[in-house]
């Protein structure tokens, strides 16, 4: 398969790209490196294995239409490009917006437009939940996980 990756310079993208690749998938990383430690991530990834790299932002519609008229066969889009910051975004209310409404905008006109077969697949922020205090955190086999509840569930009535 051939799987795009926007915001694939991020900690779920890079490590996301890496299953993909040593899966014998193709991946291309869509990024325009503007959060800090990108640019780290991107190094580490490339010791890891091969991908393409396309420097760009959802934001630019021409950007993201260039790229998917260069890779005609993509069959994933995994959706990863936001700005997550809470601070962020009361500091830049326009610039949240327009990367993460318009930008997400994009990427679905994108597949729409260009590669309408592709799965798309978009991954929001646990920012949504608030802090999550009021979960307990349990280990079970040597991983941390939320305490669920008698039916098997983490319920969003905190």
């Amino acid at each position: 398969m051939n799987i795009l990756i926007t915001g694939g310079a991020g900690f779920i993208g890079i490590n996301s790209a890496r299953r993909f690749f040593d899966k014998g998938h193709k991946v291309i990383i869509f990024d325009n490196l503007s959060r800090k430690g990108a640019r780290l991530n991107l190094e580490w990834l490339k010791q890891q294995g091969n991908f393409d790299f396309v420097k760009g932002d959802t934001r630019e519609f021409n950007q993201l239409k260039e790229c998917f008229l260069n890779n005609k066969e993509i069959d994933v889009v995994l959706h990863l490009a936001a700005q997550v910051a809470l601070t962020s975004s009361v500091e830049d209310p326009r610039e949240d917006f327009e990367t993460n409404a318009l930008g997400t905008f994009n990427i679905c006109e994108s597949v729409r437009r260009f590669q309408p077969d592709a799965i798309l697949i978009y991954a929001s922020t646990n920012k949504v939940y608030g802090p999550l205090n009021d979960l307990e955190i349990i280990e079970e086999d040597g991983k941390y996980k939320y305490k669920l509840d008698a039916q098997g569930v983490v319920t969003e009535d905190l």
